[in-house]
């Protein structure tokens, strides 16, 4: 991997990551563009840990306030319904780890999975922003919201797209149903580099400093403007525009 493949891939990484338009996805499509067979454990771990470091940041208010309030009843709440909404992808991950691979490098499934992700994204366009706080939105919400978290472990369909959304769908304030989905975020890509560690071997650390620096720089920056861009996109009502995105491409692959 060249030190532009990696400014490239960065850039990838930070803005699928956290717009609605599937990290995974386009990773498939940039490996198939760039003819890597073969990812590289390393930099892929480390460009996840500077998009989880984007979001920490990001969020750094928030996950403060509910780490150092601990003992009070709202934020042991939101801590409840954090872990039930993750439970359902750590399920699913593990039933289909397997067959993870085949799921990865087929295209015609990308195409299908980018049309959810249109159809999802579309679907929000009819729901009025909601009046809901985290605190107050249950524990079968935690769980709906979860089960489309699962959803995304397939490449193509979006983790916050349909986070963000299914929050919607259940009366979620547009900017709660936003930092909901973003502090379910942190354990999803807390868990996949812990699992990409644990595939890890020296053999696997490609390149020198400068590729590696390269890539993960790139994905910080570019995450944390994604971040700002869908914040602003989300509290406005306009997260439907992505399904338009999302939905060309779904056709595009076809042809690939």
């Amino acid at each position: 991997m060249s030190i532009i493949q990696s400014l490239i891939l960065g850039i990838v990484q930070g803005i699928t990551e956290f717009l609605p338009i599937s990290s995974s996805g386009h990773l498939v499509l940039m490996q198939k563009f760039f003819n890597i067979t073969e990812p590289p454990i390393f930099f892929d771990t480390l460009i996840h840990f500077a998009t989880l470091l984007a979001v920490v940041f990001y969020l750094k208010k928030e996950i403060w306030q509910i780490l150092s309030g601990l003992n009070k009843r709202e934020n042991q709440k939101i801590v409840g319904f954090i872990i039930l909404a993750t439970i359902p992808a750590v399920i699913v991950g593990f039933l289909i780890k397997d067959n993870i691979e085949g799921v990865f490098n087929s295209l015609s499934l990308l195409s299908i999975t980018f049309l959810i992700t249109a159809v999802i994204l579309f679907a929000t366009k009819f729901f009025e922003n909601g009046q809901k706080n985290i605190t107050n939105i249950g524990w079968l919400n935690s769980l709906f919201i979860g089960m489309f978290q699962a959803l995304a472990i397939l490449p193509g369909v979006s983790r916050s797209g349909s986070t963000i959304s299914a929050s919607l769908f259940t009366g979620l304030k547009r900017e709660k149903a936003f930092k909901f989905s973003f502090l379910l975020a942190i354990p999803v890509i807390l868990g996949a580099m812990i699992l990409q560690i644990f595939d890890f071997s020296w053999s696997n650390l490609n390149g020198g400093f400068l590729l590696n620096f390269t890539g993960f720089l790139t994905a910080v920056i570019f995450g944390f403007i994604s971040l700002k861009i869908l914040e602003k996109i989300t509290a406005k009502g306009k997260l439907h525009y992505f399904a338009f995105y999302c939905l060309a491409l779904s056709i595009i692959i076809l042809f690939i």
